[in-house]
This record gives structure tokens, C-alpha cells and sequence, in this order.
């Protein structure tokens, strides 16, 4: 009789996978393996038209199956934006009084360069299909 013993520590993947996905701000989470699909950016005071927008896409995406981590802290923006990279969630949503007056919502995907603002509309349907794998 043959015995094998196979042992698969998270601690090990987890390394794994930060030493494959990664850059110099930190995680670069694959889809798949991505303790949250969405990083929702919240730069508007409570109550603020800005907060009301993220506080609707927070509840469609989750409404659609998505893990959204919603950061609406009083802090800078730069330090929300920092963690959000630090973090590496597949997808940053930024919602601000002037992403608004440009026309919706700023998303970006963490494993590529560059930003793009969405009509408030189309942000779901975009957020899903950059979640496919």
C-alpha cells in the first residue's frame, strides 16, 4: 500500500502568488485567487451626491455576486489611493464630485497603466466584463 501526505499551506500560496503578481506599490491580485474584485473609492462627504453614487454601485455590484471593498474613510485621497494599490484588488472605482462633473465614475485596473471615466450607466456592465476569466 502506498501513502502520500500533500500538504497545500495558504500562507505558501499566498506567497506564491505575491511573488508572480506584484509590483514596486504592492499586490496585483489575479481574478481568480482576489480577496476583493472591486476597490470602491468613496471622495465625497456623506450625504454628498458623490456618496450616494458609491454607496448605489456598492450595493449593484454586490447585488451581481462581487466582493467590494468600500473605502469611504475620512482621509486624503492620495492615501486611499495608495492602499487601494498596496491592496491590488483587480478593479479601482473612484467616485468624486469631479469624476461626476466629467461624466460618471473612474475606473482602473490594477494590472494595467492608465484611467478611464465611465458614464455612471455602463460602470457595471465594465466592472463584470473586466472581472471575467
Amino acid at each position: 500500500m502506498l501513502f502520500g501526505w500533500y500538504d497545500i499551506a495558504l500562507d505558501r500560496l499566498l506567497a506564491l502568488i505575491a511573488e508572480q503578481h506584484h509590483d514596486d506599490r504592492g499586490f496585483v491580485w489575479p481574478v481568480p485567487v482576489a480577496p476583493f474584485d472591486v476597490h470602491l473609492i468613496c471622495l465625497g462627504d456623506s450625504g454628498s451626491p458623490a456618496s450616494r453614487e458609491a454607496e448605489r454601485l456598492h450595493g449593484e455590484l454586490e447585488g451581481a455576486g462581487r466582493s467590494v471593498l468600500f473605502d469611504d474613510r475620512d482621509e486624503r485621497p492620495g492615501v486611499k489611493f495608495a492602499d487601494a494599490d498596496l491592496i491590488g484588488a483587480p478593479v479601482r472605482l473612484t467616485v468624486s464630485e469631479r469624476s461626476l462633473q466629467a461624466g460618471g465614475v473612474e475606473m482602473k485596473l490594477r494590472a494595467r497603466e492608465g484611467k478611464e471615466t465611465l458614464p455612471s450607466a455602463a460602470v457595471i456592465d465594465r466592472v463584470l466584463a473586466n472581472l471575467r476569466y
